[in-house]
Formats: C-alpha cells, sequence, structure tokens
C-alpha cells in the first residue's frame, strides 16, 4: 500500500484520540525554514529539533513523544509548497517522509504515517519523477 495519496478535492478529515492530522498550506509554507517551523509545532517535536534534513529525518523516524499512533500529513496548496527554493529540495523532503513512513510499516505496532496531497498535478509529477508510488482517489 503506498505512502502517499493524491486526493480528488480538498480533505475533511476529523481526527479520533489515535490520529494526528497536520496540514501544511503550500502558502505558508513558500520556504524550507517555514516548512520546517509547521511541521515542528504541529508535530510537537522537540525544543532541540535541528530545522535541517537530517534533523527532520530522525524526528519522523521517531516520533515517541507522540501519544497518538497515526500520523496525516495533509499538503494544501502543493503547487506553492517551498516555491522559494529548488525543486530538488521538495523531492528531498518528500523521499524522507516515504522512507520514513516505510519504516514504520516494518515496525508493526507502533507508528503509521500517511502523506495526502490535495488536487494538485505538481504533486503527481513531483512523486513520479522521484518514483514514489501513490494512490489517486480520481
Amino acid at each position: 500500500m503506498a505512502n502517499f495519496k493524491i486526493l480528488s478535492e480538498l480533505c475533511v478529515l476529523v481526527p479520533n484520540e489515535s490520529q494526528v492530522l497536520v496540514y501544511v498550506d503550500g502558502e505558508e509554507n513558500l520556504t524550507i525554514e517555514q516548512f520546517y517551523t509547521t511541521i515542528s509545532k504541529q508535530l510537537k517535536f522537540p525544543s532541540d529539533f535541528g530545522s535541517n534534513l537530517d534533523a527532520f529525518d530522525e524526528m519522523l523516524n521517531d516520533l515517541s513523544w507522540l501519544a497518538q499512533n497515526e500520523i496525516f500529513i495533509v499538503f494544501r496548496n502543493y503547487d506553492d509548497f517551498l516555491a522559494d527554493e529548488n525543486d530538488e529540495l521538495r523531492e528531498i523532503l518528500l523521499t524522507i517522509m516515504d522512507d520514513a513512513a516505510e519504516e514504520w510499516k516494518s515496525d508493526a505496532g507502533t507508528k503509521s504515517l500517511k502523506i495526502l496531497i490535495e488536487p494538485s498535478e505538481l504533486g503527481v509529477d513531483d512523486l513520479e519523477t522521484i518514483g514514489i508510488s501513490y494512490e489517486d482517489e480520481a
């Protein structure tokens, strides 16, 4: 089962007590620094989070501070996500998220990580460019 899903419409999820729902709005996350601020706040990263790719990878593969077991990261306005950065950085972040989701699958019974992208041709292009499988609701 794919870790990414391209949604056919805007996401309206209501999390239960075992879920964390994180929204990353591309219009508010034009830079990597803005993304690190958003993700660290919503996933309650420890204060020693280093705001770099290695630290982001480490945090996604830990998440021990979260009581909830299901984590959903929802990208809204994906076409604007990291618009002030280069495409390669966005693709690296997607790869880190996919790898973390795979790691959680191999550690059955702990956490699960799913990444949802609201309708976006760029989202599809990015995933296909880097060879990440995804489900498509359309």
